[in-house]
């Protein structure tokens, strides 16, 4: 996860390495502003947050571009964007970048902006108590500008300062800041900001403390969602994918925000995926309580989108849900999740074909009675000719009846293959490879031989 931007959410990979963070780059992404004026999307409407510290505004109140190494002020992008291609420019930012390898420890090789970031936010926290409003603002953009520098430990430092400053604001409306002016805090840009701080301080503790990190990710979602902690030890109870999938409906009825806007939507659901993803990846060496923890919250993201008339987001849980149980050795919960998909996802993309595959899969896994009632299901609202096929060939084999699986199994098969495998070829080539893998040893004869 090396120069891993803390600010922009990520999908963890199931083999991804911690720790992996080279503290010795220390290069920023991007130009070097002391004004990087990039708020929140829910908190655009905000003046640049320095200066409502120690940064000069121009004759129009508007604050300046400040590039450091060159010690010059721009009054617009154009200008900056033109002065950085400039030879002076850039010999300046070499001088003032000095060693990729210099060590952080001392002061005086901080990077300038660094520097005067750690001046700004001692300001901020001197302001926290009498004014957490403009406080937030600062700490938070501090922390953003910083944060491309490599310097962990005062981004830690400005997101711990500024996450406190919103909890006291959450706990007291009055200290949001009046209405309109600079500083000030909507009860919506307040919640959507603590979340993305949050999921900060877990990416960032990620690099060298995956426990920890998994905490963080945790309370960021449980805190976001207004819901208790002990909502995520849901499928750790009893291990059912179906049981935590009826409790998850509950807990999402119980969700005391409105989350009205699309936006606020897409937000939550954004991060209910990505805390998903990082607790499973998480788990691979930490603790299989943070696999089922995962489940919990597919399942969640799987009922807040069908309650929010999301039913694109509600089946990409599905999927990420099997394939979770997939990697996880535990592919005969696939059937349950085939089941959630009949029961919601039917004009779905690809549906048809994961419940063919979960019923081949438990057929191949000899668990004949999971694979009956996926049929039972399906066929009662869904029938076809494939379906219709499994169904017989799954009530053969409970019976053991050899005579019918040697010889008229294939048949039944061909005919139906032949005469619809056009329809979806994806469905009829899955279940054509399983005859031919599990009714090959029980044949008399062999496809393409002697007609029987």
């Amino acid at each position: 996860m090396a120069n891993t931007n803390i600010f922009e959410p990520f999908v963890f990979e199931s083999g991804a390495a911690a720790g992996d963070n080279r503290a010795g780059d220390r290069t920023p992404k991007k130009p070097d502003r002391v004004l990087a004026g990039s708020l929140s999307p829910s908190s655009t409407k905000l003046v640049n947050p320095l200066a409502l510290v120690d940064t000069p505004l121009d004759s129009a109140g508007v604050p300046s571009i400040y590039c450091v190494p060159c010690k010059k002020k721009f009054s617009s992008d154009a200008t900056f964007e033109a002065h950085l291609q400039s030879d002076k420019h850039k010999k300046s930012a070499r001088q003032a970048l000095g060693s990729p390898s210099a060590s952080p420890k001392s002061k005086s090789t901080l990077h300038p902006v660094v520097q005067g970031a750690l001046s700004s936010m001692k300001k901020a926290q001197a302001l926290a108590s009498k004014d957490p409003a403009v406080a937030a603002t600062v700490l938070w953009n501090i922390a953003k500008d910083i944060a491309q520098f490599g310097e962990d430990s005062v981004t830690r430092t400005a997101l711990d300062s500024a996450l406190s400053c919103m909890q006291a604001m959450d706990a007291n409306a009055d200290l949001r800041g009046a209405k309109g002016s600079p500083g000030a805090w909507s009860a919506r840009s307040l919640l959507k900001t603590m979340l993305e701080c949050q999921l900060a301080q877990a990416r960032l503790e990620s690099r060298s403390n995956k426990q920890k990190a998994a905490s963080l990710y945790a309370a960021a979602l449980c805190s976001y969602l207004g819901i208790p902690s002990d909502s995520l030890d849901i499928a750790e109870r009893d291990r059912n994918p179906i049981k935590a999938c009826m409790l998850a409906d509950r807990v999402v009825n119980g969700i005391p925000r409105k989350f009205a806007k699309s936006e606020d939507v897409d937000q939550a659901t954004g991060a209910m995926e990505e805390v998903a993803a990082a607790l499973l990846a998480f788990s691979k060496t930490e603790s299989t309580t943070l696999l089922w923890r995962s489940v919990a919250i597919n399942s969640m993201a799987h009922a807040f989108a069908l309650q929010k008339d999301r039913t694109g987001a509600a089946y990409s849980a599905v999927r990420r849900l099997a394939a979770l149980f997939d990697s996880a050795g535990l592919s005969h919960f696939s059937s349950e999740c085939a089941s959630l998909v009949i029961d919601h996802h039917m004009q779905q993309p690809g549906s048809r074909a994961m419940v063919a595959a979960a019923v081949v899969n438990s057929l191949q896994g000899l668990d004949l009675v999971r694979a009956s009632c996926l049929l039972q299901k399906y066929n009662y609202r869904f029938e076809e000719p494939w379906s219709r096929f499994l169904s017989e060939l799954v009530g053969k084999t409970a019976d053991a009846d050899t005579m019918w699986l040697s010889t008229d199994a294939w048949n039944m098969w061909s005919q139906i293959s032949s005469a619809n495998a056009a329809c979806d070829r994806r469905i009829y080539e899955l279940i054509e490879s399983a005859v031919q893998r599990e009714l090959r040893p029980l044949m008399w004869y062999r496809p393409g031989e002697t007609d029987i």
